[in-house]
């Protein structure tokens, strides 16, 4: 699988999804080296992806609909990534 091949690699497994193991966008720490799982805008990451991933990722909302599109959602992620990589150095 590819993804078993990105972590021989040496890369962490990011999904950016809501799930009951996930932690903040704002408060992760991105390795350097790290891929990116995302899934479709109905039905997320399929749950036998999940537990591949190193790590479960959601971006904090508020309000009864909690969803963005995953064009949206993988903007804010390229961009939480960038500010701790690309810009601060």
């Amino acid at each position: 699988m590819y993804i078993n091949q990105l972590q021989t690699a040496g890369y962490s497994i990011v999904a950016l999804e809501q799930s009951s193991k996930s932690e903040s966008l704002q408060s992760f720490q991105f390795p350097q080296k790290c891929a990116v799982l995302l899934g479709n805008e109905k039905t997320g990451v399929p749950g036998d992806l999940l537990e591949y991933c190193d790590v479960h990722l959601e971006i904090p909302q508020v309000g009864v609909i909690r969803s963005l599109n995953v064009h949206v959602a993988a903007s804010l992620l390229i961009w939480e990534y960038s500010k701790q990589h690309v810009h601060a150095s």
